[in-house]
């Protein structure tokens, strides 16, 4: 029997940040000082915007995942790997989560979007493979898409119990959220948000 399947929905990419790239961030994550609270939707005390020197270093360094996630993004949808995509960084900040702190459900304002575990303590982890309800465990990070679903029909959700080093990039507009933990710990994230800026020059099966 010939037959057809389709790739459709928000493309969801993961892969593990390599130690000299999280070194810098870690050295780098001393002594901020500019918070970035109020542009942002989590219930956390402590976030911080990264200076621009920071930026543009940790962006040199970070193209390579960019172009490894462009290259599955394409294969995943069957898109002309040739066709040029543009993309420029927009801002990058570090939210240090504490105990019964957590990220509403939310989406971010530009194309793309990640988030680098920097810190994952095993105590979170530890709870979460204790943890016997039915929704997320204890400090999942979170993907909804869709309406609400049987598994068997189609999957509108993802869960994952984050690990040091775990990165995920993804749609800006794909809504996330981050559950709260209650172990006495504090684990330690990365976001940024990054823009296309030669929209206007992609064929039409781009969109």
């Amino acid at each position: 029997m010939d037959y057809n399947y389709y790739h459709f929905g928000p493309f969801l990419f993961s892969c593990k940040i390599q130690e000299s790239l999280l070194k810098f961030l870690e050295e780098s994550s001393k002594n901020l000082e500019e918070s970035y609270s109020d542009k942002l939707a989590g219930h956390l005390n402590n976030q911080y915007l990264f200076p621009e020197d920071v930026q543009k270093e940790f962006y040199k360094q970070f193209i390579e995942y960019i172009s490894a996630y462009r290259a599955a993004h394409c294969d995943y949808f069957q898109l002309d790997k040739n066709i040029p995509v543009n993309i420029s960084p927009t801002d990058l900040w570090i939210n240090f989560m504490k105990p019964g702190e957590f990220n509403p459900l939310h989406t971010h304002g530009s194309d793309l979007s990640f988030v680098i575990f920097l810190d994952v303590p095993g105590e979170i982890q530890e709870e979460a493979k204790k943890f016997s309800g039915q929704s997320a465990p204890p400090g999942s990070l979170s993907f909804v898409y869709g309406q609400p679903a049987r598994n068997d029909w189609m999957k509108t959700h993802r869960n994952f119990i984050p690990s040091t080093g775990d990165l995920f990039i993804f749609p800006s507009l794909l809504q996330h959220w981050v559950s709260p933990f209650k172990s006495d710990v504090t684990r330690i994230s990365i976001s940024g948000n990054l823009h296309y800026t030669n929209r206007k020059d992609w064929p039409k099966e781009y969109f």
